[in-house]
């Protein structure tokens, strides 16, 4: 499943990469997913406003703090801004140390007080916002889906769109906090009655409102073979 990674034109990943992965694989098969899990990375959409209720910025620190202390790696946008900036310090100050930050200079040509936050373990700096996005889902091995606006919404069409047309097989989870996304879940279940899709989402889409749930979602990840687009 691991072994699976986004490819996007000349952005491949090099024998390096390849041969971390398959020793993560060996790893799993002699001690179970309990320790490849402690490898992982983990993608994080999520909005970058603070504006939003106190629950929210609890929610991301409770994620960010647990992500820690599983040993988990977290890829995100890797601004000390807002939102984003309270996943990385939480992070951080838990213990992390597998913390990728993914910036794309577009954005910080336009955006007041872009700037990277400053315990990052890894940093890439992308052309341009689709290349961020590429590059997080390529350095993800499972996304974690937060409350989010126009960006997160954004990434959520990257993600779930890739794993669906067989680009790459990865977990994905809708953290769907207090019902935040049953508008958009909803609208996407009605997307496939209507033949606008022949896979459901919930065939390639766990969603769930406890963190538990979800890491064990991943624990227990298999690949579902998903209907082909076009036959």
């Amino acid at each position: 499943m691991l072994l699976h990674r986004y490819y996007n034109g000349q952005d491949r990943p090099n024998i390096l990469t390849d041969i971390a992965m398959a020793v993560k694989l060996i790893i799993s098969q002699q001690q179970g997913y309990d320790c490849i899990i402690r490898f992982m990375k983990v993608g994080i959409t999520l909005t970058s406003s603070l504006s939003v209720g106190q629950e929210y910025i609890d929610l991301t620190r409770e994620v960010a703090e647990r992500l820690a202390g599983e040993k988990m790696g977290i890829v995100y946008g890797g601004t000390d801004y807002g939102m984003m900036s309270e996943l990385a310090k939480a992070y951080k100050d838990a213990g992390g140390n597998d913390l990728t930050g993914v910036i794309a200079e577009d954005l910080m040509a336009v955006t007041k007080g872009y700037v990277a936050f400053g315990r990052l373990d890894k940093t890439y700096l992308e052309e341009t916002m689709d290349d961020r996005k590429h590059r997080i889902v390529f350095e993800s091995d499972a996304f974690i889906i937060l409350p989010g606006g126009y960006g997160t919404f954004e990434e959520i069409g990257e993600i779930i769109g890739g794993k669906v047309n067989k680009l790459y097989d990865k977990p994905i989870a809708i953290f769907n906090y207090d019902g935040f996304y049953d508008t958009l879940i909803k609208f996407l279940d009605e997307m496939q009655q209507k033949d606008f899709s022949k896979v459901p989402l919930s065939d390639f889409v766990f969603i769930g409102s406890d963190l538990n749930d979800i890491l064990n979602y991943f624990k227990n990840y298999h690949t579902k073979e998903l209907a082909d687009k076009f036959v």
